[in-house]
C-alpha cells in the first residue's frame, strides 16, 4: 500500500468519525435534556406531595385541638412541621351551617411549595 492510499484512507476514517460525531452529539443532547426535565419533575411532585402531607397534618392537629376542647378556634399561624426542617402549615377555623366546622389547612415547604387542604367536620 502506498501513502497516497494510507492517507485517504485515514482521510475517510476521520470524516467517518467526525460524521458520526456529529449524529451522536445532538441525540446524546437530547436524552440528557430529556433525563434533566424528569428530574425536575420529579422534585416538583415530591414536593407537592410533602407540601400536601403538611397541610393534612395541620388539619389533624386542628381536630386533636377540637378534641380536647370543642371552643377552639384559634387556629395555627406558620406552626413547623416536622420541626426544624423548614415546613410550616397555617391553620384556620370557621364555623358553619349545622354545627359545622370549616378547617382551612395551608402548607408552605421549605423550597415555597404550597397546598391547601379544607375539611368540614361536625359534631363540635
Amino acid at each position: 500500500m502506498n501513502r497516497r492510499t494510507r492517507r485517504q484512507r485515514r482521510a475517510a476514517a476521520l470524516l467517518i468519525v467526525l460524521f458520526l460525531m456529529a449524529i451522536t452529539a445532538p441525540i446524546l443532547c437530547m436524552m440528557l435534556d430529556t433525563h434533566t426535565t424528569h428530574i425536575r419533575c420529579t422534585h416538583n411532585d415530591i414536593e407537592m406531595k410533602t407540601a400536601l402531607y403538611i397541610a393534612q397534618a395541620g388539619v389533624h392537629d386542628a381536630m386533636a385541638q377540637l378534641l380536647a376542647d370543642s371552643a377552639w378556634r384559634a387556629g395555627f399561624t406558620n406552626k413547623a412541621f416536622p420541626a426544624g426542617l423548614g415546613h410550616t402549615y397555617t391553620v384556620t377555623l370557621a364555623n358553619a351551617a349545622n354545627n359545622q366546622i370549616i378547617i382551612t389547612s395551608t402548607a408552605r415547604t421549605a423550597q415555597g411549595h404550597t397546598k391547601t387542604v379544607v375539611a368540614t367536620v361536625t359534631g363540635f
